[in-house]
């Protein structure tokens, strides 16, 4: 059976990355149960591409851990437990954390109104109920907190640890445009105070706040596989 569902922002995906996207955040949201296997004849006909993109597709999410390529049988589904979200969340917040730690000191004045402006917008994305436009918008407030800090293996890395949330719907009710309208103003007054301590300990925890909503989401919907106990 293949994964289900239409795309991001109803685009059908062209390159492999993009099918790799889709078909990762089934798996995360338990939208594909545990052990199914993917057909990638279904998936292409599903997503409206050939064959060849999401054989690519899948062959990179077996090398993530997302799939496992069973002889004669096919790609078969493999999703995070909750001590892999959690691991990936821990590994985030840490990440994000260095990040704003090296802002702190050297960001400019004009990133810091971009990052407000940014802010705005979101605050008020969230106002107007639209969250694939605040989820949107909160991802590009810390990929611009990743460019500011001139780190960009550091935050290249983070951008990569990223795939591994599940995008707009999921996370928007999981409650993470609310969190981001809420902590990041404290993220902001800490990189303005120039202080990395106070911007790497603030930013660190606000991750692990969204990484905990996530959870506890899933814990709701009851998605996570049997294996999670293990």
């Amino acid at each position: 059976m293949a994964a289900s569902g239409s795309p991001s922002h109803g685009r059908r995906p062209q390159l492999p990355e993009e099918v790799a996207v889709h078909i990762r955040e089934q798996i995360i949201t338990g939208q594909v149960p545990e052990g199914e296997y993917l057909r990638l004849d279904q998936l292409a006909e599903d997503l409206g591409i050939s064959v060849t993109p999401v054989r690519e597709a899948l062959i990179a999410l077996s090398a993530e851990g997302f799939v496992e390529l069973e002889p004669r049988q096919g790609f078969a589904v493999a999703p995070p437990s909750r001590q892999d979200l959690e691991d990936i969340f821990e590994l985030r917040a840490l990440l994000a954390g260095g990040l704003a730690g090296r802002c702190a000191g050297r960001i400019t004045g004009e990133r810091l109104w971009e990052l407000r402006e940014l802010q705005h917008e979101l605050s008020r994305a969230h106002e107007l109920g639209d969250g694939a436009t605040a989820t949107e918008l909160l991802n590009r407030f810390h990929r611009e907190l990743g460019k500011a800090s001139g780190a960009r293996k550091l935050a290249w890395f983070f951008e990569l640890a990223s795939r591994y949330a599940p995008r707009e719907q999921s996370l928007a009710a999981a409650g993470w445009p609310q969190a981001c309208v809420r902590d990041h103003g404290a993220v902001l007054r800490a990189l303005e105070s120039g202080e990395p301590t106070a911007a790497e300990e603030t930013t660190r925890e606000h991750l692990r706040t969204l990484g905990r909503l996530l959870i506890e989401h899933l814990d709701a919907r009851e998605t996570w596989p049997e294996r999670q106990g293990d």
